[in-house]
C-alpha cells in the first residue's frame, strides 16, 4: 500500500497494486500514451506525475517520499510513485533516505529534484539513488546565514572569505571520517538579481554538499505574485520547501517569507501558508515520531506576539509539529546576530538558533551587528540529538566565543554619543567591572515560561584561581562593535547598531581596576560552560577600538 497526501482536512489514502516484475518498464495505454503501470504496479486514472525510484544496480526503492511541492507520496514496492499534480508545481522532488547518498549534479549541488515539464499533459521523472554502506548516524551540519552579497565586491569577499573558512573546517572532520553537510539560511543575495550567475558559482564543487534556503532578499522586488518573485531563486537553486535525511535525523527546509507584491524589500512578512503548512505535516507524517527533527528557515519565530516583530502566520503549528519529536531544532538566520530563543511546546524544549552573519553587518567590517565575528554555526548531530554546537568566526579560531571589556573603557566619542558602558549605565561605572559578549549563550530571557533551564549557559569570573561571582545577563548594547560601525565604518549613530543585545553579561572583580590594570596584574579568568558541559575561557580584555 502506498500513502498519498493531498492538502484537504485529512489524508487520502490509495491502494496500489504491488505485484513484483523483474524487468524494468511500462505497459503503454491505447489513448493518449499514457501509461497504464510501470513494473506491475497499476497507475490511476487520474495519475499525471509518476516515476520510479532505483538504486545503482537497477533495484527499485520502496517508502521514498515525493512530491510536487504540494502531494506527499511515496514509492511502492516497485520503487514506483505517482499522483495527480499541481498546475502550480515547478518540480518534482523526493526525500532523499538516510541510507543513500546525497545526489550531486556536476557543479555539486544536491541534486534531488527534476523540473516538470510544463508542456506535457503527463510527465514521467525517474530518479536513480546511490546505497551508502550504512546511514551517518553522526555527521556535521554547518549552517550559514545571510551571505546576502549586493555587489561583485560582496561576491569577491564571500567566495575568498567565507567560502575557503567553511571547506578548512568541513575538511577536519572529513579527514577523521566524519560526514558533513551545509545549509544556508537564505538572503544569498540582496536585492541584486544580476548577481545570480556569480553567486551560484561561489558554492560550485565544494567539499560538501550545501543546500539552500530562500530569504526575503532573495524574491525578486516589483513583481505583482509570489511565483513571479521566487521566480530566478528556483531558476538556479531549486525547489523552495523540501527535506533529506541523514541518519536518524530529518531536515526540512522551507520558505517563510510570505511575499506582498510591489516595491522594496520590506513587503513581506514572516510565516507559512495554510497550503505549506498541510505539505509540511504530509512531510512528518512519514517521519517516525523517534526521530530527531531540524527545521530550516530564513525568518526568526521567537515571540510572535510581540508586535515590533515581523509576524508568523502559522508559526505556533509550525512549533507544535516540531515537538511530537523526540527532539527538534529550527534554525534561522535574518537577524545578523546571534540569539537562542527556547520554545516551550507539548512538553518539549525547542532551541531556535538565529544565527550571525556570514557577511556580518551587509560586509562592513568583519563582524556583525552584534559584536559577534562575521561566521556560521557548526552542529553535531548524534543520533536523534544534537550534542553539541559552536560559532565559527570567519577566519577566527573555533574557541573564540566571546569578547570581554572593561566596564569603564571609552572606545570614542561621537557628538553626544560617548561608546561605552559605564559611561551610559551608572551599573558598569565601576573599575571592577568587566563585561563580556558571549554571543552564542542561552539566557533566562529568551526561556520561555516552562523551557529548560538546565539549557542557560553558566558564565563564571574568576580571579586568582579563585572564583568571585556567577556573570549577570543583561540586554544591553553591545558599546565596542557599535563604537566600531560609528567611527570605524562610517555608520549612523541611529538604527541597528546601537540595539540592545541579549547575551552581555557583566560581573566584578575582587581587587585592581579593569580598565587601567594589564590582564596579567588582573589575574582574571571568565569561564563560559554550555549546556552540554563544553568549557570555553577568555583572560585578555579588549580596552580599544582594535579588533
Amino acid at each position: 500500500m502506498k500513502r498519498i497526501f493531498k492538502f484537504s482536512a485529512a489524508f487520502m489514502v490509495l491502494s496500489m497494486a504491488v505485484a513484483c516484475a523483474k524487468t524494468p518498464g511500462y505497459d503503454f495505454g491505447e489513448d493518449d500514451g499514457t501509461p497504464d503501470s510501470i513494473d506491475g504496479t497499476e497507475l490511476a486514472d487520474d495519475t499525471n506525475l509518476f516515476g520510479q525510484i532505483t538504486d545503482q544496480n537497477g533495484n527499485p526503492v520502496s517508502g521514498v517520499a515525493v512530491s510536487d511541492g504540494r502531494t506527499v507520496v511515496t514509492t511502492d514496492a516497485n520503487g514506483v510513485y505517482q499522483m495527480s499534480r499541481s498546475k502550480l508545481s515547478r518540480y518534482v522532488f523526493y526525500t532523499t533516505p538516510a541510507g543513500y547518498e546525497i545526489n550531486r549534479a556536476d557543479d555539486g549541488y544536491p541534486l534531488f529534484y527534476q523540473t516538470i515539464d510544463q508542456t506535457q499533459r503527463v510527465a514521467r521523472n525517474d530518479f536513480k539513488l546511490t546505497a551508502l554502506d550504512a546511514p551517518e548516524t553522526n555527521f556535521k551540519l554547518i549552517c550559514i546565514a545571510d551571505p546576502q552579497c549586493k555587489t561583485a565586491d560582496n561576491v569577491s569577499r564571500y567566495r575568498s572569505e567565507t567560502v575557503p573558512d567553511v571547506e578548512e573546517t568541513a575538511q577536519g572532520y572529513l579527514d577523521a571520517e566524519i560526514p558533513v553537510y551545509g545549509v544556508t539560511l537564505g538572503d544569498i543575495i540582496f536585492d541584486s538579481p544580476e548577481i545570480w550567475e556569480d553567486m551560484k558559482a561561489t558554492m560550485e564543487n565544494l567539499n560538501i554538499p550545501v543546500f539552500q534556503t530562500i530569504g526575503n532578499h532573495d524574491h525578486l522586488q516589483n513583481v505583482g505574485s509570489e511565483s513571479e518573485a521566487t521566480e530566478n531563486y528556483e531558476k538556479y537553486l531549486g525547489p523552495r520547501d523540501y527535506s533529506f535525511d541523514r541518519g536518524d535525523a530529518h531536515i526540512v527546509v522551507m520558505d517563510n517569507v510570505i511575499y506582498k507584491g510591489g516595491a522594496g524589500g520590506a513587503n513581506y512578512s514572516g510565516g507559512i501558508t495554510d497550503a505549506q503548512l498541510a505539505w509540511l505535516e504530509a512531510d512528518l507524517a512519514l517521519v517516525p515520531k523517534s526521530k530527531l527533527v531540524i527545521f530550516c528557515a530564513h525568518i526568526p519565530f521567537r515571540d510572535m506576539n510581540d508586535p515590533d516583530d515581523e509576524s508568523q502566520k502559522n508559526g505556533q503549528a509550525v512549533i507544535d509539529l516540531l515537538s511530537e519529536f523526540a527532539e527538534a531544532h529550527m534554525m534561522i538566520g535574518h537577524t545578523h546576530y546571534n540569539e537562542n530563543w527556547v520554545h516551550q511546546a507539548g512538553g518539549k524544549s525547542i532551541i531556535e538558533h538565529i544565527h550571525g552573519a556570514a557577511c556580518g553587518a551587509w560586509w562592513a567590517s568583519t563582524f556583525c551587528v552584534d559584536g559577534s565575528p562575521n561566521g556560521y554555526a557548526v552542529y553535531n548531530v548524534d543520533g536523534a540529538s544534537i550534542d553539541g554546537y559552536y560559532y565559527k568566526g570567519t577566519d577566527r579560531d573555533d574557541g573564540l566565543q566571546m569578547r570581554a571589556y572593561p566596564g569603564t573603557a571609552v572606545f570614542g566619542t561621537q557628538g553626544t554619543t560617548t561608546f561605552g558602558w559605564g559611561a551610559n549605565t551608572s551599573t558598569y561605572n565601576d573599575p571592577k567591572c568587566i563585561v563580556v559578549n558571549v554571543w552564542n549563550a542561552i539566557v533566562p530571557s529568551r526561556l520561555e515560561s516552562g523551557a529548560d533551564s538546565d539549557l542557560l549557559w553558566k558564565v563564571e569570573l574568576y580571579q586568582g584561581g579563585n572564583k568571585v561571582c556567577d556573570m549577570k545577563a543583561v540586554t544591553t548594547t553591545e558599546w565596542w562593535a557599535y563604537g566600531n560601525f560609528v567611527l570605524t565604518c562610517g555608520k549612523s549613530t541611529t538604527g541597528t547598531y546601537s540595539n540592545g543585545r541579549t547575551h552581555i553579561f557583566y560581573g566584578m572583580l575582587s581587587s585592581g581596576d579593569a580598565d587601567k590594570d594589564t590582564d596579567e596584574k588582573l589575574g582574571f579568568e571568565i569561564r563560559v560552560t554550555d549546556q552540554f558541559g563544553k568549557v570555553y575561557k577568555c583572560s585578555k580584555l579588549n580596552r580599544s577600538l582594535a579588533q
